[in-house]
């Protein structure tokens, strides 16, 4: 393109055309260099490597969902785990007081021994005691009935079923249970050693509105003994202390020690 003479008449006019057409040659240029250069980098691009590295980003979130999932499943059965054990269900032997009546006594074994722990579901009118070593258990019934069993469900009768007077006149305990309403011949029987049981009864005395005694039976010969000094009109048992078992004789506070005798 002539540049044209500076004494030209349009001189400025046409420096003015000639000044956009540069611009626009330019313009034009620098378009066509993009479009070439664009071209050459979208032909040397690999794809396929494109393709694998998205496909690649794509497929590590989702290993870190599993991740996540996997651990939120670990601590849900952690947690599940960790859940407080139930507790085992209780051992029992079944003790037979008579037909059709049968007491299931729980107890617990260790360093090779059974010990009794209780008895499930009492009934309202079965009485029981469990001696220190935990090995017997004492039983009576609504007949006043004092029976003892040994962890292996063996029992052995322990009423004094009658009771022979001084000058020998013999009381049998259903005879005198039969006539006198409300006669006591052995109720509230504890333990005061592993084998001795007090017990309380209007024994030796029959008839009504009579007065109370202790006595003591020893396991060992089935022996009965009276208490004299425990006579009173209302007696109660309370617990094993240092002195022996408790015994509130008239709101008097007494104990029955270990050897079968009353003490204050």
């Amino acid at each position: 393109m002539r540049k044209p003479s500076i004494f030209s008449r349009d001189y400025e006019k046409k420096m003015r055309k000639r000044r956009r057409n540069i611009i626009a040659l330019s313009i034009l240029g620098l378009f066509i260099v993009g479009i070439l250069f664009m071209k050459f980098a979208m032909n040397n691009i690999n794809m396929e490597s494109l393709k694998s590295k998205v496909q690649n980003w794509i497929d590590e979130d989702e290993y870190t969902d599993n991740d996540n999932n996997e651990e939120l499943n670990e601590d849900t059965q952690n947690e599940v785990i960790e859940e407080a054990p139930k507790e085992p269900e209780a051992k029992t032997i079944d003790l037979k007081l008579k037909e059709g009546v049968t007491l299931k006594a729980e107890y617990e074994e260790g360093e090779g021994k059974i010990k009794f722990k209780g008895i499930k579901d009492v009934p309202s009118n079965i009485y029981y005691s469990i001696n220190p070593s935990k090995n017997l258990i004492l039983t009576i019934d609504e007949i006043q009935e004092m029976r003892v069993f040994n962890v292996e469900g063996k029992e052995a009768s322990i009423t004094k079923d009658k009771y022979v007077a001084p000058n020998g006149e013999i009381f049998n305990k259903e005879t005198i249970l039969q006539t006198y309403s409300g006669y006591l011949w052995n109720v509230e029987a504890k333990f005061i050693s592993d084998t001795k049981v007090a017990y309380i009864t209007n024994l030796p005395y029959f008839g009504t509105d009579l007065n109370k005694y202790i006595w003591v039976v020893d396991l060992n010969d089935n022996s009965h003994k009276t208490l004299w000094n425990s006579k009173g009109k209302d007696i109660k048992f309370g617990e094993i202390k240092e002195k022996g078992l408790e015994a509130t004789i008239d709101g008097n506070i007494k104990y029955v020690n270990s050897n079968g005798d009353l003490i204050n």
